[in-house]
């Protein structure tokens, strides 16, 4: 009897050791995840310029690392206030605020303009289906009547995490609508997508 706890005992702890061996190879570990954010192109960093803050595993293909980064800042005065000028990213170049800020919005505008067209051709979608455009009172009420059946995920906000709009136009069609970088409706940088 001892010699069979013995053996079942042994049997666990080598279950333990293979199931703890292979999660290790799908989990990703401080270590590994500050080499590498440290060896991602165009960073210029350096392992030791990453402090791995928290891992969370999200599924065994995906991970969120939250980090510290070793990073310095340019300021200067402008009108008696102090304001960052530049950015350095561990031992890369210093790059211009203003430059990196015109390059996020233009990809956001991009990602955008993108989602714009996957709803609009799940309105086209819907309307195949019922013979008509939706019928809607705002973007929300739209987002509705579309998800998950015509557009899937759920889309209801831009690039910069704020809520799309939709209005009926005058000819009975649908007007798309993000505010763009700008973050304000009517104004040159809004990204629409019309649907006739």
């Amino acid at each position: 009897m001892k010699r069979l706890n013995r053996a079942i005992a042994a049997l666990g702890l080598c279950a333990i050791v293979l199931v703890a061996s292979a999660c290790g190879k799908k989990q990703v570990n401080p270590g590994l995840a500050a080499d590498r954010i440290a060896r991602t192109p165009g960073l210029a960093l350096q392992k030791e310029d990453v402090e791995v803050v928290k891992v969370t595993q999200v599924s065994g293909s995906e991970a969120v690392v939250e980090t510290r980064l070793q990073a310095a800042f340019r300021m200067e005065r402008r009108d008696g206030e102090w304001m960052v000028r530049e950015l350095r990213l561990g031992h890369g170049q210093w790059e211009k605020v203003e430059t990196l800020s015109r390059a996020l919005d233009r990809v956001k505008s991009e990602e955008t303009a993108r989602t714009l067209d996957r709803v609009a051709e799940g309105i086209g979608l819907y309307r195949r289906t019922h013979g008509r455009l939706p019928a809607f009172e705002d973007y929300v009420a739209l987002s509705d009547l579309l998800t998950p059946d015509y557009v899937t995920p759920l889309v209801r906000l831009d690039s910069w995490r704020r809520p799309l709009a939709a209005l009926k136009t005058e000819s009975g069609g649908i007007l798309l609508r993000s505010a763009g970088p700008d973050g304000r409706f009517s104004t040159p940088d809004d990204i629409q997508k019309t649907v006739p």
